[in-house]
């Protein structure tokens, strides 16, 4: 029986960007990111990289938040660590909340 995976995030921005890594992946598929700003009118750019250096996902000018319409469902398999990144935020220190919803 598939099982789905919740991974909280809370980032603050500095100097417009932040990244983190995730834990080693074995068997999982991707299949929801969200990711909001604090504040709505906040414009940046969101990625997932894999450990070889492929950006394996890509979206850019997002205003306020990302993943909530039901078109964003990815189905995105991952193996490995990947590394979470929002950058060229419009507002320096931003507070970004979401999660990513793995399924295995």
């Amino acid at each position: 029986m598939l099982s789905l995976i919740p991974i909280e995030i809370s980032q603050t921005a500095s100097a417009g960007a932040w990244s983190f890594n995730t834990e080693k992946f074995t068997g999982v598929d991707l299949r929801q990111i969200i990711i909001d700003a604090a504040t709505a009118t906040t414009t940046f750019d969101l990625s997932i990289t894999d450990e070889k250096n492929n950006i394996v996902f890509d979206v850019d000018n997002i205003t306020g938040s990302y993943g909530s319409d039901p078109n964003d469902l990815l189905y995105l398999p991952m193996r490995g660590i990947y590394t979470i990144a929002v950058a060229n935020s419009s507002v320096l220190d931003e507070v970004y909340t979401g999660r990513l919803i793995l399924e295995a």
